[in-house]
């Protein structure tokens, strides 16, 4: 068992298009479930709620363009059949994007 699951990596688009708030919102669900990279196998999993939070507006978001994003997402507990993790994208130029939260149920 791994004893974390943080990863950090730039993302964007394929094919890159300007980044809109539809977008971005695809972007903050992109990261892996950390139980996969925590037990280092596939289990079955469902996602229960996932919550995104837009820290820019329509104007910054166009300054961005089609560039990469930077993710940085960390799962916080594992119990009960259940696990949350957290993220946050960034630009280029270290604003924050968005961040999201997502509760995840999986087979033990």
């Amino acid at each position: 068992m791994q004893p974390d699951a943080v990863s950090h990596m730039w993302v964007r688009d394929e094919p890159p298009r300007p980044l809109d708030f539809v977008s971005l919102a695809a972007l903050s669900d992109s990261f892996f479930p950390r139980i996969f990279l925590r037990r280092h196998k596939y289990v079955a999993i469902g996602t229960v709620s996932l919550t995104t939070y837009f820290h820019v507006d329509s104007s910054e978001l166009r300054e961005q363009g089609d560039r990469h994003v930077f993710g940085n997402v960390r799962a916080v507990n594992y119990r009960n059949g259940y696990f949350d993790q957290s993220a946050e994208i960034w630009s280029a130029d270290a604003q924050l994007l968005a961040s999201t939260h997502q509760l995840v149920y999986y087979r033990e």
